[in-house]
């Protein structure tokens, strides 16, 4: 018995060594004598004439034959083109065909195959023959037709000899037939559609499954489930544009087809995530989830689509969708109707797609309206917002009423709307939006606005005012024009008016009082004349021009009835002191930070004041060109009225340590003192503010005078000379040098300096006598010593 058992054991090894040696070795073996027999099989199950290359036998997947090079010939009256390439072909034997002594197959698997479906211009597609052949010996008993298995390659559509520019590439397709006459096909198929006119890849991913009931009267039921897996929106839009349109994101969705052919019921459900721009980074958010239903109309190659909602009788937003010949010259077009939609999610989407926006921007409101979109007439149509509310997280915004917003190919315009601000202040706002760019066009016209609440809603909307993001009070008339384009600088033009407006600079020490003021933005530059303001106590009226592209941009023509130079260096504190570090101020190491503002400091102009006031020192008719580079300051051209007489020269102030430095190089001409007339020509320089100023101070200088009495008992023809003054110790220190007196009958020489009494002490000589006097210097009084 154990022999026995042994025995049985052996020969099962040596059968399964047998089989699998064979196995082994089939592949390698060419069985091209069978070829007839497994071509004419292949046609037989196929309805179309085939050729073959190299035929191997297989056993491990079948048994069955491997053949390299299969080509499945089309039938003549559809067309010349071949219905399919294929570049490796396993044909599995059925084993009840052997026992029959005929050879059918079970399975085909198609490797690499290159497949024409094509539909004539009369008649039906290539491929339904073989189904009504099919459906009609499986009913009679005859042949089974085998199971299809397609992997990678590509299927393409043909109409007549014109191949569609659309094809499917990398698909796997399985089909089952019936086991039974009455059963029903099986359908697993996945694959990505692709155009001829693109590269060589796929736009997305679709897969399906499900099962076909024939039916000889009515085509055939359907039941099939579909979905497209998450893919980039961009590359569905090339799918059908064949081009990118700029507009990107994620889409994925899955779909029911049921009913008998030729027409299906479609239901599914659409999910969009991330609409963004293709130059802007995908923002994070849930997306949009659409229900939709409709048809698909298999002979006519038409499809319908249309979004519902399954819990609400009239839904805020339903989009329907018509397409016709998609796959040999596709046409499409798509409607969207608004019924109250609400306005936020819209600006998130606007946003998302470039459109020059603040992010901090919120708008609640809902949107009625239609719009259509197709390839050939673009976006169309009209929405309406019957009142909205615009705000930002600082701000309590506007209420915008009656807007219209047309939309014309890529490019959406809101018609004149009102704008009622937080005071009940009204505007006209329009404008006008570029979907494809982004570039943002408007315009608000009217008033009196405050310009706080303009200043913050507009500011929020589109960046800040030009002119106006620094005012805190006053109110706004006029028109402002906008241009925005992503990634540049915003464009303003137009034309107001401003009253009783308060602007924070930063070099100076309180805000600038704006009583009136007419400004004009244009090319990039503004121009503010009829200008009437205040800073602290001085008062003025000018002009101000900004040309951005010119050396010195600000360009400024200033007015004064009345300077007093206490006061101006009170109110340009800011740009006069600054403070300093430790080191700086105990061992006068490093220097004070230049702030940018002064550094980017680009001025230039001209002043006036009608009476000018140097501590007790009257001055009149002061005119000068002003120069403003970074810390440097000068007054070039300085000309004024000074003791009946005229100041020529020019003052320049250094700003960019803690304490300014000045530098006065002038001309006196006619001041009138101590009876007679002077005149000078000399350096000034000091440095500091208020009491240091005068501490400071230094001075070299030449002067003369004519007629002048130097004492009670004293009258001069001319005198001359040169002085040297410096300040010690808080009193003046004066040194005289060069003196030259005419007397009339003699001509004195001689010098001066200040002693150690405070004392002016002067010695003159005409060589046979000297004189000598003491003077006071404030005040002046001179009292000769008699010899």
């Amino acid at each position: 018995m154990k022999l026995r058992k042994r025995t049985i054991w052996r020969g099962l090894a040596l059968l399964a060594l047998v089989i699998l040696i064979a196995g082994l070795l089939a592949p390698h073996l060419t069985v091209n004598r069978l070829a007839r027999r497994v071509r004419e099989s292949l046609e037989t199950a196929l309805g179309r004439e085939v050729e073959l290359g190299e035929v191997r036998l297989n056993l491990f997947t079948g048994p069955g034959f491997s053949v390299t090079r299969v080509v499945i010939r089309e039938d003549p009256r559809i067309g010349l083109e071949p219905v399919a390439y294929i570049a490796s072909l396993e044909a599995r034997v059925r084993f009840r065909s052997l026992w029959a002594g005929r050879l059918e197959f079970s399975n085909l698997r198609l490797s690499e195959p290159s497949i024409n479906l094509t539909k004539p211009a009369f008649g039906a597609w290539n491929f339904e023959p073989l189904l009504t052949r099919t459906v009609g010996a499986a009913a009679q008993a005859g042949p089974r037709f085998p199971s299809i298995q397609v992997r990678g390659g590509r299927i393409n559509f043909k109409f007549g000899e014109v191949k569609s520019a659309y094809y499917l590439t990398d698909p796997e397709v399985d089909i089952s037939p019936p086991a039974t006459p009455e059963g029903d096909w099986r359908i697993r198929f996945s694959g990505e559609p692709a155009r001829t006119d693109r590269p060589a890849r796929g736009f997305g991913r679709f897969s399906g499954r499900g099962r076909w009931h024939p039916d000889p009267r009515t085509g055939g039921h359907f039941e099939l489930t579909l979905a497209l897996e998450n893919s980039p929106l961009g590359e569905l839009t090339a799918l059908l544009h064949g081009h990118d349109v700029g507009v990107h994101g994620r889409v994925s969705s899955t779909a029911t087809l049921s009913g008998s052919a030729p027409t299906l019921k479609i239901t599914g459900r659409l999910e969009i995530r991330d609409i963004h721009r293709w130059d802007l980074l995908p923002p994070r958010g849930e997306g949009w989830r659409l229900d939709y239903r409709g048809r698909l109309d298999l002979a006519a190659q038409g499809l319908e689509l249309e979004t519902f909602s399954p819990a609400e009788a009239a839904p805020p937003l339903v989009f329907r969708v018509r397409t016709s010949d998609y796959l040999s010259q596709p046409r499409w077009g798509g409607l969207a109707f608004l019924n109250k939609l609400p306005l936020a999610p819209l600006v998130e989407v606007a946003r998302h797609m470039g459109v020059a926006l603040s992010p901090a921007v919120a708008a609640e409101g809902e949107v009625t309206g239609v719009l259509s979109y197709s390839p050939e007439s673009g976006l169309q149509g009209k929405v309406i917002v019957p009142e909205a509310a615009v705000r930002t997280a600082e701000t309590k915004g506007f209420r915008l009423r009656r807007a219209e917003v047309i939309f014309e190919q890529d490019r959406a315009r809101l018609l004149p709307a009102a704008a009622l601000m937080a005071d009940n202040g009204t505007a006209t706002l329009e404008g006008e939006c570029s979907l494809s760019t982004g570039e943002l066009e408007g315009s608000l016209q009217g008033g009196p606005l405050r310009i706080a609440d303009l200043s913050s809603v507009a500011g929020a909307l589109l960046g800040p005012l030009p002119l106006l993001e620094h005012s805190t009070e006053g109110a706004w008339r006029g028109r402002l024009n906008y241009r925005g384009r992503p990634g540049q600088p915003a464009e303003w033009t137009g034309a107001f008016e401003v009253v009783e407006a308060r602007v924070e600079l930063p070099d100076l020490a309180e805000p600038l009082a704006i009583q009136r003021a007419r400004a004009v933005l244009r090319d990039g530059g503004a121009v503010i004349d009829r200008l009437e303001a205040r800073a602290g106590r001085i008062e003025f009226q000018g002009q101000y021009r900004y040309w951005p592209k010119a050396a010195r941009p600000h360009q400024i023509q200033l007015s004064l009835p009345r300077l007093e130079a206490g006061e101006l260096e009170r109110v340009l504190a800011p740009a006069l002191r600054r403070s300093e570090g430790l080191l700086a101020r105990t061992l006068g190491l490093g220097r004070a930070r230049v702030p940018p503002w002064l550094a980017q400091r680009q001025v230039e102009g001209a002043v006036e004041a009608g009476s000018v006031w140097l501590g007790a020192l009257p001055g009149e008719k002061l005119r000068a060109r002003l120069r403003w580079e970074g810390a440097r300051l000068e007054l070039r051209d300085l000309e004024a009225r000074l003791g009946g007489g005229s100041l020529r020269g020019k003052l320049e102030v250094d700003l960019s340590r803690a304490e300014p430095s000045f530098r006065l190089a002038a001309q006196l001409r006619g001041i009138a003192w101590s009876a007679g007339y002077w005149e000078a020509e000399g350096v000034i320089e000091s440095q500091g503010t208020g009491v240091e100023l005068w501490r400071n101070l230094r001075a070299e200088s030449s002067f003369s005078g004519r007629s002048a009495r130097l004492g009670p008992e004293a009258a001069v023809k001319t005198v001359s000379g040169a002085l040297q003054l410096r300040v010690v110790r808080n009193a003046p220190h004066l040194r005289l040098s060069d003196l030259e007196a005419d007397l009339g009958e003699e001509v004195l020489r001689g010098e001066g300096a200040t002693q150690e009494d405070g004392r002016l002490h002067l010695v003159l000589s005409d060589g046979r006598r000297t004189l000598r006097a003491t003077a006071t210097l404030v005040p002046f009084q001179l009292t000769w010593q008699r010899p």
